[in-house]
């Protein structure tokens, strides 16, 4: 595709609308170099000025990163996730976002509740809660650790298939529970041992955690959800 120096966009934006689209498509797949500026200019017989202002647009949209020494690449794609009250699973994300979604469930038992779960989720004495834990999953590649713990009146979930599924759907789909809004504490953290060999990372990875408490439309806890995202691979939007 060529420039065309005739019309009102100016070149520049023609330069980055061109290189996005080859990067949507996948024609410029995630981690492939962008050719340099001299390169550019060259091959579009355009200026430096014209294409440094082109990959300076794409890369404030997050579509290119800049490696010092190395030149400038495609950015892996970033889960974009806003920081609202509303309630929206991984699943939807992914499929929103144009991720094939999965998920593959490490742990669902019951177990004692901390005193601080207790009155959060104002537990019954000796009520005993559901946890699972599941790793969460974007084209096959794990992206996140995610911790739900529900009341005891939730145990039908130990009859429930949670690999590759949406948790969020079955429980509206199959058990008419819908998740209204949520309020949500958000922080840095480093990956453990533990969770470093669970999401494919090295110990002390940079992690972002979100500790969710979830309620349904009555304004009712329905569950406590901790979400740990591998850092670079998710952007929150106030």
């Amino acid at each position: 595709m060529e420039l065309d120096n005739t019309i009102a966009t100016p070149l520049y934006q023609q330069l980055e609308e061109m290189l996005r689209k080859e990067i949507e498509s996948g024609e410029r797949p995630a981690g492939s170099r962008i050719p340099t500026e001299s390169e550019l200019s060259q091959q579009y017989n355009v200026s430096r000025v014209t294409v440094r202002k082109a990959l300076a647009g794409l890369a404030d949209l997050g579509y290119l990163e800049r490696k010092s020494g190395k030149g400038t690449f495609v950015a892996e794609k970033k889960f974009q996730r806003g920081i609202s009250t509303g309630v929206i699973g991984f699943t939807e994300l992914c499929r929103h976002m144009g991720f094939t979604p999965g998920a593959r469930t490490i742990k669902i038992a019951l177990e004692e509740p901390t005193d601080k779960e207790s009155e959060l989720m104002n537990l019954k004495p000796d009520e005993k809660i559901v946890v699972v834990e599941r790793i969460r999953y974007a084209d096959l590649k794990p992206v996140l650790l995610e911790s739900n713990k529900f009341p005891e009146s939730f145990s039908f979930l130990f009859g429930e298939n949670l690999n590759d599924s949406s948790l969020y759907e079955i429980l509206k789909e199959k058990h008419n529970i819908t998740l209204e809004h949520s309020s949500k504490t958000i922080d840095i953290t480093f990956a453990s041992i533990k969770e470093a060999k669970i999401l494919g990372i090295s110990k002390g990875y940079p992690l972002l955690r979100i500790d969710s408490v979830i309620h349904d439309p009555d304004n009712t806890i329905t569950n406590l959800c901790q979400q740990l995202c591998i850092g670079d691979k998710f952007k929150l939007i106030v």
